[in-house]
This record gives C-alpha cells, sequence and structure tokens, in this order.
C-alpha cells in the first residue's frame, strides 16, 4: 500500500498559480486591467500576479496620478479575499506587476504586500 503524500502549502500555492494560469490567463479585461499570468516563488514565498493595463490606464502619467488609489485598493482586495486566508497565515506576499500593454517591456506599476501588512490592516 502507499501512503498518501500530504502537499505541503508552499507546493499548492505553485501548483494553483500554474493551474491558473493554464486555465484563466489571459483573463478578460476587466476596468481595463487584464491578468496575463500568475506565479509563485517558493523561495521568497511570493504569490505574484502579472498584469496589463489597457487604453486609459495605459499611460504612466495616469497610473502615478492613480498610485496611492490603486495601491489602496489591491490592499482592500487582498484583505477581504477569504480564498487566499491560508497563505496570509503562512506569511506570504503578494504582488502585482502591472506593464503596458503597448509595450510588454515597460511597468507602469509595481507593487508588494507583506502578509502581516494585510493581516494588520484588516483588522
Amino acid at each position: 500500500m502507499i501512503a498518501c503524500r500530504q502537499e505541503s502549502l508552499v507546493d499548492r500555492a505553485a501548483r494553483e498559480a500554474k493551474e491558473y494560469t493554464e486555465r484563466m490567463c489571459p483573463t478578460p479585461v476587466y476596468n481595463e486591467t487584464r491578468t496575463d499570468s500568475v506565479t509563485f516563488d517558493k523561495l521568497n514565498r511570493t504569490y505574484t500576479y502579472h498584469c496589463s493595463f489597457l487604453n486609459y490606464l495605459d499611460d504612466s502619467a495616469a497610473i502615478a496620478s492613480i498610485k496611492d488609489k490603486l495601491h489602496q485598493q489591491l490592499l482592500e482586495a487582498l484583505i477581504e479575499n477569504t480564498g487566499i486566508k491560508a497563505y496570509k497565515d503562512a506569511d506570504f506576499s503578494f504582488e502585482y506587476i502591472c506593464r503596458s500593454a503597448k509595450n510588454p517591456k515597460q511597468i507602469l506599476y509595481k507593487d508588494i504586500f507583506k502578509a502581516k501588512q494585510i493581516n494588520k490592516a484588516g483588522n
């Protein structure tokens, strides 16, 4: 008889990020944003959302003018997301890298949220 091997949370996060990317990405455009892929870095325990900004958001000046608001909205989304509770409890980080759809080499917005920051803001 073969014993069942329990998947670690780190391995689960990597698998789920890969599966999400394969099944869902690129996502449909919502609020001028598209998720192109999701990755998980096991060493740094960081879940990264790779996105593209389109249309009016595909502009560095526009992003600069809403950077603080964008940061707050992403933080609130992470706080409210019950599907990642186990990851937040395990002190994973969540990163957003948003590129220009017109020029994919250009990063328009990058932000990282540590679990302690998310959990503290949520209390």
